[in-house]
């Protein structure tokens, strides 16, 4: 399938060194519309949607921030969130840039930590993408429901 100038020019911002050291796919061929897909059919199957967990992860953000760098307990679960210095562009191609800060929760009874960037919150908002298989903040739409039930009040 021959691609639009445009969207060459969108799926290079995804490689690595372009916006992030690292890049967006971590390996993976695929079509960034199928990636797309495949994460869309594992949220439907969960009864989740991108917006639910966006929403979910902000407010874990907004929570964390709290803490003014250190760990916030929410009991079963920390969170702490760190800023870097600058800011951000999504690799979609919008105008607008997006903090650099990471975010590290950390789910106590299964001694699992979960890392993510505001950047991800807002591709999975807005874009639906949750990153490429095995890219460094690949958010897998299958963990996820755990967050979105945590802490719920």
């Amino acid at each position: 399938m021959k691609q639009h100038p445009e969207e060459q020019n969108i799926r290079q911002n995804f490689e690595p060194g372009k916006i992030s050291k690292d890049g967006f796919l971590g390996g993976d061929t695929r079509h960034i519309h199928d990636i797309i897909r495949e994460d869309q059919r594992t949220l439907s199957r969960l009864g989740l949607s991108r917006e639910m967990v966006a929403q979910r992860l902000q407010w874990m953000i907004e929570e964390g921030k709290k803490g003014l760098e250190g760990v916030v307990d929410k009991g079963d679960f920390t969170i702490q969130v760190r800023w870097a210095r600058g800011m951000v562009s999504c690799p979609f191609g919008e105008s607008g840039l997006h903090h650099k800060l990471m975010v590290t929760v950390f789910l106590k009874k299964l001694t699992k930590e979960m890392k993510y960037t505001q950047l991800s919150v807002h591709m999975i908002a807005e874009h639906g993408f949750f990153g490429g298989k095995q890219s460094t903040y690949r958010l897998d739409p299958e963990k996820l429901g755990l967050l979105v039930e945590l802490g719920k009040e």
